[in-house]
């Protein structure tokens, strides 16, 4: 006999002893079996961990679907050069009039631009002195404009009560400066400062303001304390001094005097500033210059941006492809889980 055989008899043999052996329950077993209430029936439970990634998976689609159809939408309107393109062509095939007579029912809504009026924003102070100082370079046309600005703007000084303090004309060939330093009375500043201003294109202004009037108010009191002194002085000197006393108080009263009148004219000067404006007018004659090219930094810049926005568009695209098959991959993912928790329930209660 074979050893294949032999194992294969034994095997018989054991199979047949255990199925003799097979213990049989009891009747009292079987009774108290019976008398058990059944298991109540499985629930669906909700687990939080698996729902949520399955949750933003479903926003995620949902987001992009609202995307795909925003960009349909959007992508359907013409492009703003291609609108221009089509009013252009539609003015070239439609007469005038047919075309203002189909938009005459429309309401045109004008917006009036945002500006910011420097000359007000830095007005001098009506109740305090100041020192008001303006640079202004103005750009003319051509040389017979920059001779005529030019004795228009000291015709108006002097009939503003102000002078021409300093200046400077030339006009060799084609171009031409002019440079003007002009003092005007402080309540006329702003009026001139518009005047010039329209003579040409505006290339720059400057204004500076300076307070004058704790400057001023130091050096009054200052003076009042000398004339005080000087009261006293005097007073002593009226009366019976030795020589000693009445050379030193003389030379008191000389030192007081020369002060109190360097004092007095340095604030009549310091007044004066405070009461004529000075402005500073450069004309120069030449055409607008043209718009600076880009540096190579802004261009490097400008290229990264694109290089990234493109990406951008194209991580956005991809999403739009695989966020469907994401989303089923998901609700597929759960579905099996879930069947598989339930089939092992089911077995566990079968055994």
């Amino acid at each position: 006999m074979s050893p294949l055989e032999l194992v294969d008899d034994r095997f018989e043999k054991l199979a047949s002893e255990l199925r003799a052996a097979r213990p049989i329950a009891s009747e009292e077993l079987r009774e108290r079996v019976r008398s058990l209430t059944p298991p109540p029936p499985p629930r669906l439970e909700l687990n939080l961990r698996r729902f949520v990634p399955a949750a933003g998976l479903a926003a995620a689609a949902a987001a992009l679907t609202i995307a795909v159809v925003l960009a349909v939408v959007r992508g359907s309107n013409p492009h703003p050069v291609a609108a221009e393109k089509t009013s252009a062509s539609k003015a070239a095939l439609f007469p005038r009039g047919l075309v203002q007579s189909a938009s005459a029912a429309r309401t045109p809504v004008h917006l009036a631009p945002f500006r910011l009026d420097l000359n007000k924003a830095l007005a001098p102070s009506v109740s305090r002195l100041q020192r008001y100082d303006a640079v202004l370079r103005v750009r003319v046309a051509s040389q017979e404009e920059l001779s005529k600005q030019t004795q228009d703007a000291i015709a108006f000084t002097r009939n503003a009560g102000g002078y021409l303090a300093w200046s400077s004309y030339s006009a060799p060939g084609k171009g031409g400066n002019s440079e003007l330093v002009l003092r005007i009375p402080i309540e006329h500043v702003q009026e001139a400062i518009a005047h010039f201003t329209a003579y040409g294109d505006l290339v720059k202004q400057q204004i500076v303001l300076k307070d004058l009037q704790q400057k001023v108010d130091g050096l009054t009191a200052t003076i009042v304390r000398l004339q005080e002194d000087l009261v006293k002085i005097h007073s002593q000197l009226a009366g019976i001094l030795s020589p000693e006393q009445r050379a030193i108080l003389e030379q008191r009263l000389q030192q007081d005097k020369t002060r109190l009148a360097a004092l007095t004219s340095q604030r009549a000067s310091t007044v004066r500033r405070a009461q004529m404006a000075s402005v500073a007018l450069a004309m120069v004659v030449g055409p607008k210059p043209a718009a600076a090219p880009a540096g190579r930094f802004h261009r490097t810049i400008d290229d990264a941006a694109s290089v990234l926005l493109r990406e951008l568009e194209l991580l956005v695209y991809a999403l739009l492809v695989a966020g469907p098959l994401l989303l089923l991959g998901g609700a597929g993912v759960l579905a099996g889980r879930m069947m598989r928790r339930h089939s092992d329930r089911r077995l566990l209660e079968r055994a």
